[in-house]
């Protein structure tokens, strides 16, 4: 099975919030004027992707590999929580795929790098650095930012939100909760940040190591285009298939060493493998002398159970709130919930509820037929099912 896109994707997680989304579910009852900015920063990410794929449709083919062979994708972690104004890049990996050499290089971005800030805000000392570069100056100001701290310039962008990557950890048969601990953990290190970011590119390259096939004939093109519908990007679902196509071929189980780890600005950090088996016992080592000391915002001490319990509560309490259900089903809100049947009914609960809000039949009938493709990829054959009446009523309509 190719999980190509589920494996480079999967990393954005890592930069967001608490373990759970409790917090930025509750954060929800914000007054309503901050989440009219929360949804024009929506807005202005999907018309900066849109901007820069109509950009590059005018002048290349669907190959996402340029003249040099090499293809360069940005990864951002980018922490939006529902009632908070701004936008951090909290997770930044520049992922340069080289075809003509069949190699992979993996650039961190550690989040607190100095960056200069747009000029004539009044700032805090404190304030300057490239994680806010994205929240204060916009996307696309973080972006330049990130890139002079590259050296490089992003052919690709990839965005990705908490709910998202959840639902890839799921799919990677990965534990959730602890993987995304593991991601998070900076503060049982001396350097920090750093090592942090470094530990999300051994991440990256061990999921490659373990998941890419060696041949690209196997090719599981409905879970790309689930994953693909997912998350915001301004690659086409033609390009992500060239670039699962050229990774499959660089045959990373026999030659590891053909992905390179780097980071920008340069530190001195330890390669931490990353080992599912031993999860538990290196989270209690890490956190353990460390966590009375940490922040609510670090260290929430919320059992996994209690956070579903409050997730599920949250939802029930607002899923009649037609400006909830928008922003949850864009959220793919669903997927932080841990057991299927719950979360595949509240799944088809804000699927009726969001079909209410679109105007257009065209669109109504596009997000019903990627629900029933996604419930026939997973053999939810019951729900499935649920979607082909949808539609049906739909066409019928």
């Amino acid at each position: 099975m190719k999980r190509i896109i589920l494996i480079i994707l999967a990393i954005l997680i890592i930069g967001l919030g608490t373990w759970f989304a409790v917090y930025g579910l509750s954060s929800y009852r914000a007054q309503s004027a901050e989440r009219e900015k929360t949804e024009f920063l929506n807005k202005e990410i999907e018309q900066f992707l849109d901007s820069r794929r109509d950009e590059r449709e005018k002048s290349e083919p669907a190959d996402p590999f340029g003249k040099d062979e090499i293809a360069r994708v940005l990864v951002i972690g980018l922490d939006r929580r529902v009632g908070q104004v701004d936008g951090h890049c909290d997770a930044i990996q520049l992922i340069t795929i080289d075809r003509e050499k069949q190699e992979v290089t993996i650039t961190a971005v550690p989040r607190g790098t100095y960056s200069p800030l747009p000029p004539g805000g009044k700032y805090l000392s404190s304030d300057y650095y490239v994680s806010k570069a994205c929240s204060i100056g916009g996307l696309e100001y973080g972006i330049g930012q990130i890139e002079k701290i590259l050296g490089a310039k992003a052919d690709y962008l990839v965005v990705l939100g908490f709910s998202e990557a959840l639902g890839i950890f799921r799919n990677l048969d990965l534990p959730t909760a602890e993987t995304l601990e593991w991601l998070r953990q900076r503060q049982g290190y001396a350097i920090g940040e750093p090592q942090r970011a470094h530990n999300h590119s051994t991440f990256i390259k061990q999921m490659m190591i373990k998941f890419i096939p060696k041949k690209s004939s196997v090719t599981d093109v409905a879970l790309q285009y689930i994953l693909y519908k997912t998350v915001k990007t301004d690659l086409s679902f033609t390009e992500v298939q060239a670039l699962t196509d050229a990774l499959s071929a660089m045959d990373f189980t026999d030659h590891p060493e053909r992905i390179r780890l780097v980071m920008r600005p340069a530190y001195t950090v330890q390669d931490i493998s990353y080992a599912e088996e031993y999860l538990g016992e290196y989270l209690d080592k890490m956190i353990n002398p460390i966590k009375g000391l940490l922040s609510k915002d670090d260290y929430s001490g919320v059992t996994e159970g209690a956070a579903q319990e409050k997730l599920l509560e949250i939802i029930d309490e607002k899923k009649n709130d037609s400006e909830f259900v928008l922003w949850a089903f864009e959220n793919n809100l669903w997927l932080q919930i841990e057991d299927d049947e719950k979360r595949l009914a509240v799944q088809y609960e804000f699927l009726t509820k969001y079909l209410l809000s679109l105007s257009e039949k065209d669109q109504r009938e596009s997000v019903i037929a990627d629900y029933i493709l996604e419930m026939e990829y997973y053999g939810e054959e019951e729900w499935a099912g649920k979607g082909k009446e949808l539609l049906a009523e739909e066409v019928g309509q």
